[in-house]
């Protein structure tokens, strides 16, 4: 057994250890995240986020975290079950002052629901994260069903549609969502180099993931901006005279932008991508409106 290093970084990894220990016995990894989400659901709690995965509610950084606290010692995985790896956690200050550890006692003595039991409950109160469920057909009714499918409305796909989104202030799950809900097939990542050190962003991370959620993800570092011209960026005198610049020349990248044309196209709704939650913050609406003028596009900002 593993001895347990340093305090957890962060809130969200402590709420993990209190899920663990309120239950006081191995916990089946689906029935944990169907639990995590429930409680983050109904106390508005921002630790986490979830995407509608192969059998429902799923947090990537979630998955991420306990692999990081089983390396600390604090978490033990076993059989596909997670366990505390400790018997309580009553000797830990932070522990001892956290009124979040009494509520989520007070939460699981309310909820002993588990098993497939629980994941139709879930999938019932949040037929959203059925969607790409694999085993919803074996849980649900046919009215069920219905509401999971109706959850993601069809769209009409008669017109290209060229959506811009910006990863800046969102957890990984939430900028999953918003692909799937407008229904995006292409993520084209128009950052120059794809790296990022914030979970889940970085471009090969998306190349691998995405296709999961039926995304594609194609990078397109033509159309990126260097990263010395991006430093020292302050105001918004400062964005200006970059994009400016930015406007001027764009037209010159004639391979990028034709590629882009093609894949438009091809798949009529695709996303521009860049690190900024604003748009007129970032490069993206440069491209965005410059394809709007050149063709009968459609754009919308996320």
């Amino acid at each position: 057994m593993k001895t347990a290093k340093k305090m957890p970084t962060y809130k969200r990894q402590q709420l993990v250890l209190y899920f663990l220990e309120a239950i006081a016995a191995p916990l089946d990894k689906f029935d944990f995240f169907k639990l995590l989400m429930l409680y983050i659901e109904e106390t508005q709690s921002k630790h986490y986020a979830f995407v509608p995965y192969k059998y429902g509610c799923y947090s990537f950084l979630c998955a991420d975290d306990l692999d990081l606290l089983e390396k600390r010692g604090w978490v033990e995985c076993q059989d596909r079950h997670f366990l505390l790896n400790e018997s309580s956690l009553q000797k830990y200050r932070w522990a001892q002052k956290s009124e979040e550890r009494r509520s989520v006692k007070k939460w699981l003595y309310r909820n002993p629901v588990r098993g497939d039991s629980l994941i139709a409950e879930t999938y019932r109160r949040y037929p959203y994260y059925a969607v790409n469920s694999t085993i919803k057909n074996k849980l649900l009714n046919p009215n069920e069903l219905k509401a999971v499918r109706a959850s993601v409305p069809e769209i009409p796909n008669n017109f290209s549609l060229v959506f811009t989104l910006g990863y800046e202030g969102i957890h990984f799950e939430e900028y999953i969502n918003k692909l799937i809900k407008n229904r995006v097939t292409v993520l084209c990542d128009v950052r120059k180099n794809p790296f990022s050190r914030k979970f889940g962003f970085s471009g090969t991370f998306l190349k691998n993931k995405l296709p999961d959620f039926g995304i594609a993800y194609l990078h397109f570092p033509e159309l990126g901006i260097d990263t010395e011209k991006r430093q020292g960026l302050k105001t918004q005198a400062d964005y200006q005279d970059l994009f400016s610049d930015y406007r001027l020349e764009l037209p010159n990248r004639k391979k990028g932008l034709e590629r882009l044309k093609k894949v438009i196209e091809s798949n009529r709704r695709i996303a521009l991508t860049c690190f900024e939650a604003e748009p007129h913050r970032c490069h993206r609406h440069c491209i965005s409106d410059f394809l709007a003028r050149e063709h009968p596009y459609t754009v919308q900002h996320l």
